[in-house]
């Protein structure tokens, strides 16, 4: 006994003095291990991929950073990141459109200018990420972005001899054909919960059916010479969606339903469509179906895609604490060695010149080869230079789900709209107002 004693305390001497021989310590003449870095990184939940996660693991297994994420419901996303950012209670990275959100979330004295990291050399599109004062706020994940169109299951669709519409009134057709089917498919999948996915109907079509005289409109509406409610066109699209609730085409819980659920009920063939942007067919992929797509025939004369100016960005916050670290993960991030693992997980079109965008689904380099190559798409409403009011557009996208709800009619979408807008142009003391 006496001698196992006397073997169990060299053993422990032995650790002591020289640790680095029992417990995977650096032998003598070799550098200490790094201190961990702990960095807090704080995205909706709509973007929470499994790609992040991945990235973090490899990150702190080769880089010792040690990334935790904050993943905030989709309601509570924008109210909660001001928050933060008014309060300096702040996260070390955050992940927001880049550039639409420069102004509601007031970057340029926010955020830290990344205008003369080493990435910046690299990027495919720099001019997208400007601010108004030519700096850059933002590592961007890709070059472009939202592809706003209809993705629907293709085994659904086929089953259903569905064709693709061509107008308007051939769409609600081909809901009102999957309505009285008899198979009990969702023809519309709503998921109301998360307004960001209400709005984009209007957002996407506004711009499409103005066409040319969307630029003039715009700055009508900046510099006080028209009104919201003065736009037919958007009085039209408000009474389009709302005909698709009152007309029994969505899901019955659609204001309890959020963006993973209507990701998964498509992709299951519960549902026929959902109108999104592109990054929900890897969503849907995942179920096992096949996603086709097509665009929205918001005008009988041609079809157009409706597209974000912006792209999804990193943002470091001037409060964190860790400033040059949030920096070095973010270089880090923008090496293809990190990207690549993103875009293998969820192929697109990646914001640096070389990192691979990995196979781009079907269903979305439809939409690029007939659409964006040609010329066919227009910015989204929430573009430059509406981008301005970006700060209370979730306040309009409150309306859409308050009208399917039975709470005001287009009507009054659009007196509460111009209300606001009104309020926040004259207290922001915009020329005209």
């Amino acid at each position: 006994m006496k001698k196992i004693k006397l073997i169990a305390a060299a053993i422990m001497l032995c650790l002591l003095v020289a640790p680095s021989v029992f417990a995977g310590g650096k032998a003598e003449g070799q550098k200490e291990e790094e201190e961990v870095v702990k960095l807090t990184f704080m995205l909706s939940q709509n973007r929470h991929f499994q790609a992040y996660d991945d990235i973090a693991d490899a990150l702190r297994a080769e880089e010792n950073i040690d990334i935790e994420y904050l993943v905030i419901p989709d309601d509570q996303w924008q109210s909660l990141l001001k928050l933060k950012l008014s309060t300096g209670e702040v996260p070390d990275i955050f992940v927001a459109n880049a550039p639409e959100r420069y102004e509601s979330l007031n970057v340029y004295e926010n955020c830290v200018d990344l205008s003369n990291e080493p990435w910046v050399s690299r990027l495919v599109n720099p001019k997208m990420l400007y601010g108004k004062d030519g700096k850059i706020y933002a590592v961007p994940l890709q070059s472009s972005n939202c592809y706003e169109a209809c993705y629907y299951n293709k085994d659904v669709f086929n089953s259903l001899n569905l064709t693709e519409p061509q107008t308007m009134e051939e769409f609600f057709d081909m809901l009102e054909t999957v309505k009285n089917s008899g198979t009990g498919i969702i023809p519309w999948y709503g998921s109301d919960k998360a307004s960001w996915t209400t709005q984009i109907f209007m957002t996407a079509g506004l711009p499409v059916l103005l066409g040319d005289r969307g630029p003039e409109t715009w700055d009508k509406l900046m510099a006080n010479k028209m009104k919201w409610a003065d736009i037919p066109e958007f009085k039209d699209l408000l009474y389009q969606f709302l005909s698709i609730y009152e007309k029994g085409y969505a899901n019955k819980d659609h204001l309890s339903a959020d963006y993973d659920l209507a990701c998964e009920v498509v992709g299951k063939g519960e549902a026929l469509l959902i109108f999104n942007g592109e990054w929900c067919v890897s969503e849907i992929e995942r179920y096992g179906a096949e996603v086709g797509t097509f665009v929205m025939p918001f005008r009988e004369d041609k079809k157009i895609l409706s597209t974000g100016a912006y792209v999804d960005g990193f943002f470091i916050p001037k409060a964190s604490p860790r400033v040059e670290a949030a920096k070095k993960a973010l270089n880090l991030m923008s090496q293809p060695k990190y990207l690549n693992i993103f875009f293998q997980d969820r192929p697109g079109f990646p914001g640096f010149k070389d990192a691979d965008g990995g196979s781009t689904p079907p269903a979305v380099q439809q939409l690029v080869d007939e659409y964006i190559a040609s010329g066919q798409w227009v910015n989204e409403l929430e573009a430059p230079p509406l981008s301005f009011v970006s700060a209370i557009m979730d306040s309009l996208w409150t309306l859409y789900v308050e009208m399917i709800s039975g709470g005001k009619t287009p009507e009054g979408v659009l007196a509460a709209w111009d209300e606001k807008f009104a309020d926040f142009m004259t207290e922001k003391e915009q020329p005209g107002w």
